[in-house]
C-alpha cells in the first residue's frame, strides 16, 4: 500500500511542474525626461554668465543593468564638467528595439519578445546663457526598462539609473532665482499570466528629482523643490502578485508638463551651492511560490521513497 499511494504522489508533482506556459510576462519602466530648463532672475529674464561673481558645476553619473544569466552592464562618470551623456546599455535577448539613444519610450505592455534590462541617460545644454559652448536651455533625461517574458522560469531583471548635478556660486546683486522647466514622465509596473501560472511576479518602478540650495558658509538649507511629477506625492508603483494575473499599472503625464519654483532672496557675494539629482529604477521578478517548492518535494520525496520499496521488495 504504501507504494502503491506514494506514486501517484510522484507523477503529480512532475505534472505540476510541467503544466506552467512560455508566455507570461512582468515588466517595469520608469522614465523621467526634463526640457526647457532655465533658471531667472527677479525680474523674469534668464540669468546669464555675467550675472554671477562666481560660479562652478560638477556633474556626476552612473547607470547599470543586470539580468538573471548575464553579466551586469554599468556606466559611471564623476566630476564631469561638461554634460554626460551615457549611450543606451541593455542585456538580454530582447535588446534591440528597446532603448535607441536619446529617446526615452513609454513602454507598454509586453514591447517586445524575450527578456532584457535596459537603460539610458542625457544631459544636454545650459540652464543659463553666456556659458562658453554650452547652448540653452538644457535638456536632462533619465529612462531604466526591465522585462522578462519567460513564465516557467525564474529570474530577475533591474535596471538603476542616476544623475547628480553640483553648482557652487555666487551672485553679483541680490535676487531671488526661479528655476522653470517641462518634465515628460512615466511609471509603469505590468504583470499578465495565464491560469496555469505557477510563478509569482513582483515589479516595481520608482523616480526620485529634487533641488536644494545650501549656503556654503552656515550649511542652512535655503530652499528644497521636489517637483510631484503625477500628483498625490506618488514616486513608485509597486505590484506584488500571486499569480494568476493579468494588471497593468501606469502613470503618465501625458506629454510635457510645467513645473517652477522660486527662491528666498539670495544675497550677493554670498557662496550658495545647489545641488540637483534625477534618479529613476526599475526592478522585475519572478520566483518559485512556497506551494510550487513543496510539490516538486513531495514529488522526489514520493519517487525516492517508491524505490527504496522496490529495493526491500527484490531482497
Amino acid at each position: 500500500m504504501f507504494r502503491t499511494k506514494l506514486l501517484p504522489l510522484a507523477a503529480a508533482g512532475a505534472l505540476a511542474l510541467a503544466a506552467a506556459p512560455a508566455q507570461a510576462y512582468v515588466m517595469a519602466s520608469s522614465m523621467v525626461k526634463m526640457t526647457d530648463f532655465v533658471i531667472k532672475g527677479s525680474n523674469g529674464n534668464q540669468l546669464d554668465a555675467s550675472d554671477f561673481s562666481f560660479l562652478t558645476f560638477t556633474n556626476s553619473a552612473d547607470q547599470s543593468v543586470a539580468l538573471t544569466g548575464f553579466a551586469t552592464v554599468s556606466n559611471s562618470s564623476a566630476s564631469a564638467s561638461t554634460p554626460i551623456d551615457f549611450a543606451p546599455i541593455c542585456v538580454g535577448a530582447a535588446c534591440n528595439p528597446i532603448v535607441p539613444d536619446n529617446t526615452f519610450p513609454k513602454l507598454f505592455a509586453p514591447p517586445a519578445t524575450g527578456n532584457y534590462s535596459a537603460a539610458d541617460q542625457q544631459e544636454a545644454g545650459a540652464p543659463i546663457t553666456g556659458l562658453s559652448g554650452f547652448g540653452s536651455p538644457a535638456t536632462v533625461a533619465n529612462g531604466s526598462y526591465v522585462g522578462l517574458d519567460t513564465g516557467d522560469v525564474d529570474g530577475s531583471a533591474n535596471s538603476n539609473n542616476n544623475l547628480n548635478s553640483s553648482f557652487t556660486f555666487s551672485l553679483t546683486q541680490a535676487t531671488g532665482i526661479t528655476f522653470e522647466f517641462k518634465v515628460d514622465a512615466y511609471l509603469q509596473a505590468a504583470v499578465q499570466a495565464f491560469p496555469t501560472e505557477t510563478f509569482p511576479a513582483f515589479a516595481t518602478a520608482s523616480y526620485q528629482m529634487d533641488f536644494t540650495i545650501t549656503n556654503v558658509s552656515t550649511q542652512d538649507q535655503v530652499w528644497t523643490f521636489a517637483p510631484d511629477l503625477f500628483g498625490g506625492g506618488v514616486k513608485t508603483l509597486s505590484l506584488n502578485a500571486p499569480l494568476p494575473i493579468d494588471v497593468e499599472l501606469t502613470k503618465n503625464t501625458g506629454g510635457p508638463k510645467s513645473f517652477s519654483s522660486t527662491t528666498p532672496i539670495l544675497e550677493a557675494g554670498t557662496l550658495y551651492q545647489l545641488s540637483a539629482r534625477i534618479q529613476t529604477n526599475a526592478d522585475a521578478a519572478r520566483v518559485p511560490e512556497p506551494a510550487t517548492l513543496s510539490i516538486l518535494g513531495i514529488g522526489l520525496l514520493g519517487l525516492g521513497a517508491s524505490r527504496v520499496r522496490a529495493r526491500q521488495s527484490l531482497v
